[in-house]
């Protein structure tokens, strides 16, 4: 009876996931519990299971667990499940856990309200609306590709938070299609994205030989063009780091050509003076441009005309 006992709950324990000497674990606690209800105690007995005979040890004695009654075995099957049922948990919170920034892959599953259910295959994650491309439509079974930022424990399973609109999975995107950024020749300083419409990535070279713009952009433009089309076709514009704050703020204006840079860093403010004809250009469209660079460079930026007409700040 032990043997056909034991091997029913180590197939329970697989079918959940949990490793061999886990379920052997919470076995011996579930014999323990059961055995304190059936014969009485004031402490759980010491139970131990051998791990090739499945011979049954209580207090040090061979024990055989046809003595327990119908209900003190029920407990112990019960306390078992909630045993693998926990540490199921725990392994799952572990895991995904470690996984934090990282992209993972799963399958449009179902919606409440603009919030997007996601099959992760051993749980459901979440990409709440905020964390959604807003131009994007998520069709139920279709595959997706989300940034993991944030897990959180609760009173079941764990809790996964995706997201396509965060600034990290176009970071992730990057690293995955540029090698000199996973062979560490370059790294990203910093992204801001308008999820969708529009972005900036802030690259330094870590190696003299690069040229970390060139590097993501690839052999016509290649690199870049994968990660945008990850992104819903999102404007992708990647700029050389410089420890001159005013050489990123005309890089990051571009396409505008940017005439002079009247710098407040104590402040943290800018003026930046261009062509008449290119306040349109710096300003972007519904002020995207000019906000991304504010945002990229941390200054606030006044965008003006060399007649001294001030444009957008």
């Amino acid at each position: 009876m032990n043997i056909e006992f034991l091997e029913a709950l180590e197939e329970m324990a697989r079918e959940r996931g949990i490793d061999r000497e886990a379920a052997y674990e919470a076995m011996e606690k579930g014999i323990a519990a059961a055995y304190l209800a059936e014969f009485g105690g004031t402490e759980p007995p010491v139970v131990k299971i051998d791990r090739r005979s499945g011979d049954v040890y209580v207090n040090g004695q061979k024990f055989d667990l046809s003595k327990l009654g119908r209900i003190a075995t029920r407990r112990a099957e019960e306390y078992f499940r909630r045993e693998i049922l926990r540490r199921r948990r725990e392994a799952l919170y572990e895991m995904y856990s470690a996984r934090v920034g990282e992209i993972i892959n799963g399958t449009v599953h179902r919606f409440e309200g603009r919030d997007v259910w996601i099959n992760l295959g051993d749980l459901e994650a979440l990409m709440p609306a905020e964390e959604r491309i807003p131009t994007e439509r998520y069709v139920p079974g279709n595959r997706i590709k989300a940034y993991l930022f944030k897990v959180e424990k609760t009173q079941g399973d764990p809790r996964v938070f995706l997201s396509r609109a965060h600034p990290g999975f176009l970071a992730k995107l990057l690293t995955i299609e540029v090698p000199e950024l996973a062979q560490g020749m370059m790294e990203i300083v910093k992204v801001v994205r308008v999820p969708g419409v529009r972005a900036k990535v802030l690259v330094r070279g870590l190696d003299p030989r690069i040229d970390p713009v060139g590097s993501c952009i690839g052999p016509g433009g290649s690199r870049i063009r994968a990660v945008s089309r990850e992104l819903a076709g999102e404007k992708i514009d990647v700029i050389k780091f410089s420890e001159d704050v005013r050489e990123v703020i005309k890089a990051a204006l571009a396409p505008a050509s940017v005439l002079e840079v009247e710098l407040d860093e104590k402040e943290k403010k800018a003026t930046v003076v261009v062509p008449e004809h290119e306040v349109s250009l710096a300003i972007g469209r519904e002020g995207h441009n000019v906000g991304l660079a504010a945002r990229l460079t941390g200054y606030d930026l006044t965008v003006r005309t060399p007649s001294g007409e001030e444009s957008k700040r």
